[in-house]
């Protein structure tokens, strides 16, 4: 009877477990066949070959390049050829969970940097990993989609160095255009302006007090269809969340300036809205937009009097090149590494190190300096208190339901909950896990076995409760370089950050783990069962373990502190008196004609957090440039 039992116990498991696969493969062919009917509408202007020129020619589609294609190609007489070096992203980079599975793919430029000598002591060959979105909607279709809009002071700092215009007076009209919230007129008199008008008017330097005071009797503000859609972690719902406010609130005297909120997220309805989502897409098919496609743009092309001509194009497949005019302007948009690739492949930037490759100079320029990029102190917390997400809870199917139903659970969530600032320099993100996948993780950081386990020890149990927080320095000092590998522009740059050269970064990131270690023992998350685990690594086995250990702490940073994800700044905007920068203020490319920059690479400096949405804003008013010039 007994083995009558266990056979029959054998069965029911064997079946419940075939079940559970069969549902849990039915529910992600289904949810990829949703998601992907919703794209299928987005082939509209695809092309597979360019006309011989069109007005502008914008390289990238990114983040800064859907909005610009949008932009421009809505005067029905210009123009627009989109050139992106990749395809469409599939249907994983819609669903927020599974954003770390898109690193390392065919989605992702997948550079790694040249190693480096102050930090990344704990990884493969002490290179960080460098993920960079290949794919309409660039990184945005890959990032953790944090949405951000800025400090003041970010932009002031900008303002300072330079770039004149870009303060947050000039910038907030597209933030808020962008979030669905603009000004409209209730009556048609000649003289009625909106409020968003006068702001342009304003930026642009234009006298307009006399129109303002008429216009506000006439102008409403009114809540229009949003470019891209916020979503935030409810502290009602979320135990997590609710304990970093409170930890926040019981901290705030111990640290000035102590900011602590919840997540916001560029999710709508459980999946990810980028540019492309909230610009590009709904202007696919106007017959004066067009998109190429798994294109790589080689070199831009120059006259003899330093005027654009156009853009050199190798297609995916074919090892020669074509030439496509333009007849306004080529704008740049490939992001904080492959920009400046570009322009050092087409005889712009340093002289001495264009002629080492024997690439004719069109214009001496700092191109590829300036390399700025967050970077993140990951420190392990586990917990008693069942809170968190778990391998072991992701994989349940209820959860696949939950999502393919109502757009919810847990994989409507990238898993990060809280951020944090203070001090205007330290920054602080709250990463849900409890558990996660060793080989995902470990390779996209590019750890160490033995680095990885040390970090997070519960790695093989997938059911353990707990969280990371990342520690990092908003406002490092340390700046790199991207530069040639060779002349020949199929191959990768060499990208060398320099983590943590600067000594003002090391002692800003020692005191942002001192605020996520105080986080860590604060009452909230001891209610929880809170337990940090400070790492013990082989680069740092001569120190005592301890969090008031400065040298320790030290150590650890350099050992295993990764990327931010946020490289900048290696076509630097500022006064075009300054030698050090790369473009102005109007992001034109210095000495040149016809070419601009519009991307990361152009921030003189780093915001003080994600720049995602930023960048969106930024794109909105480069259009307005270009457009107005």
């Amino acid at each position: 009877m007994g083995k009558v039992s266990s056979l029959l116990s054998n069965q029911a498991f064997y079946i419940v477990s075939v079940y559970s696969m069969i549902m849990t493969l039915m529910v992600g062919v289904m949810l990829g066949l949703v998601v992907w009917s919703s794209r299928i509408s987005s082939q509209r202007g695809i092309i597979e070959m360019p006309e011989s020129h069109y007005d502008y020619i914008i390289v990238g589609g990114g983040t800064a390049g859907c909005v610009l294609a949008a932009r421009l190609s809505a005067n029905p007489y210009h123009s627009v050829l989109l050139v992106e070096a990749g395809e469409y992203f599939n249907w994983l980079s819609s669903v927020p969970l599974v954003t770390p599975m898109l690193q390392g793919s065919a989605h992702d430029w997948a550079y790694h940097t040249k190693s480096q000598v102050h930090s990344s002591w704990g990884l493969n060959n002490q290179s960080s990993a460098c993920p960079r979105g290949r794919g309409l909607g660039g990184t945005g279709q890959m990032n953790y989609m944090l949405h951000y809009t800025g400090s003041e002071e970010d932009f002031s700092r900008w303002e300072d160095s330079g770039a004149t215009g870009w303060g947050l007076r000039q910038l907030q009209p597209y933030v808020s255009k962008m979030l669905g919230t603009e000004y409209q007129c209730i009556a048609k008199q000649p003289y009625c302006l909106n409020s968003y008008q006068i702001l342009l008017m304003s930026a642009a330097g234009l006298h307009t007090t006399s129109l303002h005071q008429k216009s506000q009797n006439n102008c409403k503000r009114v809540k229009a269809q949003p470019r891209m859609h916020i979503s935030h972690v409810d502290v009602g719902n979320s135990v997590l969340g609710k304990a970093f406010i409170d930890a926040g609130n019981e901290l705030a005297m111990a640290f000035k300036g102590l900011s602590f909120s919840t997540v916001q997220s560029t999710v709508y309805k459980g999946q990810r809205w980028s540019s492309l989502d909230g610009y590009l897409r709904p202007t696919l098919g106007q017959h004066n937009l067009k998109v190429l496609l798994n294109t790589r743009v080689t070199k831009v092309v120059f006259d003899n009097a330093r005027v654009v001509q156009g853009v050199e194009l190798r297609m995916s497949g074919d090892l020669s090149t074509k030439f496509v005019r333009s007849r306004k302007e080529v704008v740049l948009s490939a992001g904080a590494i492959n920009t400046p690739h570009i322009l050092l492949q087409s005889g712009v930037g340093p002289q001495a190190h264009l002629h080492k490759y024997g690439i004719p100079v069109v214009s001496d320029l700092n191109v590829g300096f300036n390399l700025h990029d967050h970077l993140n102190m990951p420190l392990y917390v586990s917990l008693e208190t069942p809170v968190s997400v778990t391998i072991n809870k992701v994989q349940q199917v209820h959860q696949f339901w939950d999502y393919m139903i109502h757009g919810k659970g847990l994989l409507a969530s990238s898993g990060l909950v809280g951020v944090g600032t203070a001090e205007t320099d330290l920054g602080l993100l709250l990463f849900g896990f409890g558990s996660t996948d060793e080989k995902i993780f470990r390779d996209i950081a590019n750890y160490k076995q033995e680095t990885f386990h040390a970090l997070f020890p519960f790695s093989h149990n997938k059911t353990q409760e707990g969280f990371v927080l990342l520690a990092s320095c908003l406002l490092p000092s340390s700046r790199g370089i991207v530069t040639l590998n060779d002349a020949d522009p199929s191959n990768e740059p060499v990208i060398d950050p320099q983590y943590l050269q600067h000594p003002h970064d090391i002692a800003c990131m020692i005191r942002a783990v001192k605020l996520a270690i105080s986080l860590s023992s604060s009452q909230p998350f001891q209610h929880l069962g809170a337990k940090l685990h400070l790492p013990q690594l082989e680069e740092c086995q001569h120190l005592e373990v301890d969090p008031q250990n400065q040298s320790y702490l030290e150590c650890i940073i350099r050992t295993a502190a990764i990327t931010g994800y946020h490289p900048g700044g290696t076509c630097k905007m500022g006064s075009p008196h300054d030698k050090t920068t790369v473009v102005d203020p109007q992001l034109r490319v210095r000495g040149l004609h016809g070419l601009r920059v519009m991307d990361a690479s152009v921030m003189p400096t780093p915001v003080s957090g994600h720049p995602n949405s930023i960048l969106i804003a930024m794109a909105d008013r480069t259009a307005d440039l270009i457009l107005r010039h």
